[in-house]
């Protein structure tokens, strides 16, 4: 089928919209002229008249907001990027390190943020921890849409594509007409709530190099009954993504890693030792190749034995149980790695892009009771399920380490005879030693429903609704070592009854019936799963974890005139609203069950050499399984809102006021958890001439806590942190994370000012420009497990709160455990420029179309709390784990041409050149080469209309990244975690073709 489907792509794929319609526009109020160079073989267009922009609350015809808005027309949208409506608005560049199926880590599965989320402005980052971005506020057809996800995200993916009309984008503050979250702006998907017909969608996809393939189906279908007096419109659809591995990229095989570039580098005499951190002024980043981590091998490494001087600690245990000294490999600048030799990466096996399946019905039913009062139901289900590999099991001192006692069958004579006693052990480390990964299937069932009655009465307009939203996610990660069975497993010893190997905790009577079924587990030579297969499957398990987020909304709005004024009417709008949401999440891997001396002692009783437990005092315990414990969580929260919206013109037809108009908004909310908040808008426009409008706004907004921030459970994870400066090392840390009952709102102050410039002598032509700049402050956010130990290293180990966070076995010897806990102690702040001018003209038979979008980036900075450095993210391309990009200019330029039933689109995507950093800490960060030239993506897309009784069929066909651009080569800092580029910037899927049918009657 894939060979059949390349033979047969049409090529050329993308574009910025175009013709039929009025396609994007920064602001209704451009798209009239453009409308009148429409060619009669054109569909007819959109009556932008009608449309109320999301922009505001207030219904009025020709109405042009203060607040900059782009409107999409979904049809454009689709042709253009025919995967999905997000992964289209993703191409604009409004919108920023936005998370996709291609665009996240998949190294864990504690946090499910793999869908379709959108990220407006880049609000939703910086983060040294993020649940995915949470400050753009998503409705749909004006109504705010529940949590998909019990973290407060929204995969967008869940909404009905097909029966879209049009998105509009809200690209500044909007929380006095919309609430919360409303910080970088509103997405409004807007219901084609009039379709009648039939129409579908069937295609396919797949990468030049045969992967990532990809098939969608939808069909939709409207009808009037009942006299017109009743409408009903309904839809299916189904997406698959088949993903693919790191692997099946070559860059990601060969080992790039940031490294320091200086060994052995060392400070003058009397300077920080931070002068000689990798990255630092003496020792600046360079790109290596083979990056190992020192501290283990795959098959196995001897960390420690409880016998001082045992010569075989710090050996690698080779396959056949034999050791030999470690491979040091070639040195490099930063401490703990190594450039080949025996070290360990994270394995490139993990997927690049999990398999995602999503299936989505929608149906809704309208009707007319009287003439002036119309009731409605609608209801939508979606399913998403996602698999992929996480992290490779794995035995990582301190607190993930195994103690292997004398007397243990499978430890060598040499290797036996260097323990003298019985109590005597050696702790040994191994990180994938070719033991299958772990696998994660995570599944997200989702409902939404809404009704309610809209109507007029003496004029005014009024509607009332109920919204109820359902969201329940599972996940079940297999294959993850279960530690109370492994320490069992890995105590083997010879049963002296028939000489066969066994658990020792079956030959102790208080044990046997706990641990029945135990089967011994050989950690000695190589991959266990290959050597005791049985014992592996033992000490292996799944964890599971069950979240349910429910909301329930009621809202009355009431719109209108109040009364003329010679400028015209005075509009307003007026409404409340009440809301509430209750959060469960149920789990089996509970770190709060662990986090006391009595309940470690009660769970590892009668097992040996278990950290924290067996005398191993100050190192983090191990939880219930390797990386994947998520705890429980359980909390509810009501709003009450109540907001006004006022409009006044103030003159009209004047000179140099051909209109002069000023609008306000104010709301006031009231949150269970954590008080009353105002937030407000004001806004004017002013047109000089009829050619040019000049608007500006000034708003106070807000994004409230949610309840996964207020009262998440503990959840483990994993991370490298640089311990120089106390321990001498650098390795992999245990993280605990959980959430802050005491966080309360962000606030935040947007301003925006610009005008819309439609020359009547050129007719077709509009160009938009808008100067915006944001403030959050009380930002909520998470200081980084390597943040926390850098800041009180600095304070000299105490003194500060970020050191009471930190566990240590002795005041000099590695972290066991970092806890990581929200607050609200960030500020950041935003500026820039957006840019949209368009033209569109007849050109010989046919209608041409050009657009043009950009965004300049004038000021991104952030401050994770009070006493840090402020970091200057504007231009930069961050490594991290979590990686992001802030270019200086983002653009997209389409030029569309349509002629009788064909048409072809070209688009230019435009990332502008940026620097390498990791901004935030004490020091600027150095590399050799810091530079990331700018990249152009360049997309075609063709198509054909084929005209069948009322209706047609259009056949399409996409190629993305026509020129198989790479992408640029940028490491992290850890040797595997993610693809050696900015995932969250850059295209690393290469040249990939669609093609399908579209039809419509």
């Amino acid at each position: 089928m894939k060979n059949q489907l390349f033979a047969s792509t049409l090529a050329l794929g993308v574009s910025m919209f175009a013709l039929a319609v009025p396609a994007m526009a920064q602001d209704p109020a451009t798209a009239p002229a453009a409308q009148q160079e429409a060619p009669e073989q054109q569909a007819a267009p959109v009556n932008v008249s009608d449309i109320v922009v999301t922009g505001s609350r207030i219904v009025r015809d020709g109405y042009t907001a203060p607040t900059p808005v782009t409107v999409a027309t979904t049809e454009e949208l689709a042709r253009t990027t025919p995967s999905s409506i997000p992964d289209a608005l993703n191409k604009l560049p409004q919108f920023n390190n936005s998370l996709s199926p291609s665009k996240s880590a998949l190294n864990f599965s504690n946090a499910p943020i793999h869908g379709n989320v959108l990220n407006l402005r880049g609000l939703g980052t910086p983060s040294a921890n993020p649940k995915g971005p949470l400050r753009t506020l998503i409705l749909f057809d004006g109504m705010r849409v529940s949590p998909t996800e019990y973290v407060g995200t929204i995969d967008t993916n869940v909404l009905p594509q097909l029966l879209m009309q049009r998105v509009d984008v809200v690209t500044g503050g909007a929380s006095a007409q919309w609430g919360s979250d409303a910080v970088a702006g509103v997405v409004n998907f807007i219901l084609d709530k009039k379709f009648t017909g039939i129409k579908g969608v069937a295609q396919a996809g797949i990468s030049a190099r045969g992967d990532n393939g990809n098939q969608r189906l939808g069909l939709a279908y409207g009808r009037d009954f009942a006299g017109d007096r009743g409408h009903i419109i309904v839809s299916g659809e189904y997406s698959n993504s088949d993903g693919m591995l790191r692997s099946q990229r070559d860059f990601a095989n060969v080992g790039y890693n940031f490294v320091g570039s200086v060994v052995g580098c060392t400070p003058p005499a009397g300077q920080p030792t931070t002068l000689c951190s990798p990255g630092g002024p003496l020792n600046p980043y360079t790109i290596g190749t083979d990056i190992r981590i020192s501290a283990l091998a795959p098959s196995g490494r001897i960390t420690a034995s409880s016998v001082t001087g045992n010569p075989f600690v710090g050996q690698v245990i080779n396959p056949d149980g034999t050791t030999r000294p470690f491979n040091t490999g070639t040195p490099v600048g930063t401490t703990g790695f190594q450039s080949g030799g025996d070290g360990y990466k994270i394995p490139t096996t993990g997927n690049a892009i999990a398999p995602l399946e999503t299936y989505t019905f929608f149906g809704r039913l309208s009707y007319d009771l009287t003439d002036d009062i119309s009731a409605f139901v609608q209801g939508s289900w979606s399913r998403t399920n996602l698999i992929y590999s996480t992290q490779v099991n794995a035995l990582v001192p301190p607190s993930q380490a195994v103690s292997i006692f004398k007397g243990n069958p499978y430890l060598t004579p040499a290797l036996d005879a260097s323990l003298p006693t019985a109590n005597d052990y050696i702790t040994i480390g191994k990180y994938d030693a070719g033991q299958p990964a772990p696998i994660a299937k995570e599944r997200t069932d989702y409902w939404m429903v809404n009704a309610g009655l809209n109507g007029k009465l003496a004029g005014l307009n009024w509607t009332v609704t109920y919204s109820h939203g359902d969201s329940v996610h599972t996940l079940a990660n297999s294959g993850l070592y279960e530690n109370q069975k492994l320490y069992a497993a890995a105590d083997a010893v010879i049963n002296p009854a028939n000489g066969q190997i066994t658990c020792r905790v079956l030959l102790d009577p208080t044990l046997a019936s706990r641990f029945a079924g135990c089967q011994p587990i050989d950690l000695l030579h190589g991959d266990p799963s290959a050597s005791t297969p049985a014992g592996y499957a033992y000490a292996t398990g799944t964890s599971r974890y069950r979240a349910t987020i429910r909301q329930d909304g009621i809202a009355a709005n009431l719109s209108g005139s109040l009364f003329d004024l010679p400028a015209g009417p005075i509009d307003f709008a007026v409404g409340v609203e009440y809301r509430k949401q209750k959060l469960r999440l149920t789990t089996n891997a509970d770190p709060a069950l662990l986090d006391t001396a009595a309940e470690r002692s009660a769970f590892y009783a009668g097992l040996r050499g278990v950290p924290a437990v067996n005398g191993f005092a100050g190192t983090a315990p191990p939880l219930f399984y390797w990386l994947t414990n998520v705890g429980s969580a359980e909390g509810s929260l009501n709003v009450k809102e109540a907001y006004a919206e006022l409009a006044v013109p103030i003159l009209k037809d004047t000179a140099f006021f051909r209109e002069l108009s000023v609008n306000g908004a104010a709301r006031i909310t009231d949150y269970s958890t954590s008080g009353t908040v105002k937030t407000w808008k004001v806004g004017a426009t002013w047109k000089p001439v009829d050619d040019l409008l000049l608007r500006a706004t000034l708003s106070r907004d807000i994004r409230a806590p949610n309840l996964f921030e207020l009262y998440a459970g503990a959840q483990s994870g994993i991370g490298i942190v640089d311990d120089r400066p106390t321990s001498g090392l650098n390795q992999n840390v245990p993280t605990v994370t959980s959430g802050n009952p005491n966080l309360t709102p962000e606030k935040a102050k947007t301003l925006t000012i610009g005008g819309v410039f439609t020359p009547s002598f050129l007719r077709g032509f509009s160009l938009s420009l808008d100067y915006y700049r944001i403030k959050v402050t009380d930002l909520i956010d998470t200081l980084s497990a390597q943040q926390i130990v850098t800041n009180c290293t600095n304070a000299g180990g105490s003194g500060v709160p970020e050191c009471s966070l930190i566990t240590r076995a002795t005041p000099t010897s590695l972290p066991s455990l970092v806890s990581i806990v929200p607050a609200n102690i960030a500020f950041l702040k935003t500026s820039g420029i957006d840019i949209d001018a368009s033209y569109r003209t007849a050109l010989g038979n046919g209608a041409l179309g050009l657009r043009l979008y950009l965004n300049y980036l004038q000021k991104f900075d952030a401050q994770q709390y009070a006493a840090a450095p402020i970091a200057h993210y504007a231009g930069v391309n961050v490594v991290s784990s979590n990686p992001a990009g802030f270019p200086r200019w983002r653009g997209n330029l389409s030029i569309d041409y349509t002629n009788g039933p064909f048409g072809v689109t070209i688009a230019e995507q435009y990332i502008h050149k940026m620097r390498l950093d990791i901004p935030g800490g004490p020091l600027p960060i150095q590399f050799i080469d810091d530079h990331v030239k700018a990249v152009w993506y360049t997309d075609l897309a063709v198509r054909f209309t084929i005209p069948h009784g009322d209706g047609n069929f259009e056949l399409f066909g996409n190629v993305n990244n026509l020129f198989d651009k790479k992408p640029p080569l940028i490491p992290g800092t850890v040797p595997g975690v993610n693809l050696p580029t900015n995932i969250a910037v850059y295209d690393f899927i290469g040249r990939a073709f669609t093609a399908g049918v579209r039809f419509r009657f």
